[in-house]
């Protein structure tokens, strides 16, 4: 999408990301916004399957949403013309429950130190694909993935399920994620 262009995230129902980006899609091909550009989408993660029978046919990695309950819109659109634009389906749909705001002001968009972190951890694939690394006494060090260079978001690791749980800055707050690290070995 070209610059400039803002991301906007709307707080719904947990389970129902995947429903209220078909209903978005719909919603901006049924009306005009004047040329300006829409994509709706959530942000997934790669988490380790440990079923047998995935793992056998080489899919050990699942997807799932990072951030459970939020949904993303991409746009060219200003925050004032995307609040009228789109009030009529935040107080129609029943899965939506509010559109975040930045502190007490009136930015609705996510400020873009906030969205430039995002998306360097998404690497432009709208997910967030697994990392490797490994411990060196209590020294997390990752050496590939999205995660290297950002060990310090890191705040619990599970080496058997092959997990990390880090903490990101959205909206002034700080919303845990789960994300894929496989740790391959640990010194002492």
């Amino acid at each position: 999408m070209q610059e400039p262009y803002q991301w906007y995230v709307f707080y719904v129902r947990t389970n129902s990301e995947n429903r209220v980006i078909r209903e978005l899609t719909r919603f901006i091909d049924m009306h005009d916004f004047g040329g300006y550009e829409f994509e709706p989408f959530c942000p997934e993660s790669e988490i380790y399957f440990r079923g047998n029978k995935l793992r056998q046919q080489g899919r050990a990695y699942r997807r799932r949403p990072l951030f459970p309950g939020y949904v993303f819109i991409e746009t060219t659109m200003p925050s004032r013309e995307f609040l009228t634009g789109f009030g009529a389906y935040i107080y129609s749909s029943h899965d939506v429950i509010r559109l975040l705001k930045c502190g007490n002001g009136d930015n609705i968009a996510l400020p873009l130190d906030e969205r430039r972190r995002m998306e360097y951890l998404l690497k432009g694939k709208r997910c967030v694909e697994r990392s490797v690394g490994y411990i060196a006494g209590d020294k997390i060090c990752v050496t590939d993935g999205p995660l290297r260079g950002s060990e310090g978001m890191i705040t619990y690791i599970n080496r058997h399920n092959r997990y990390a749980d880090i903490q990101v800055d959205m909206f002034g707050g700080k919303i845990k994620a789960r994300v894929a690290l496989e740790i391959v070995e640990k010194t002492v």
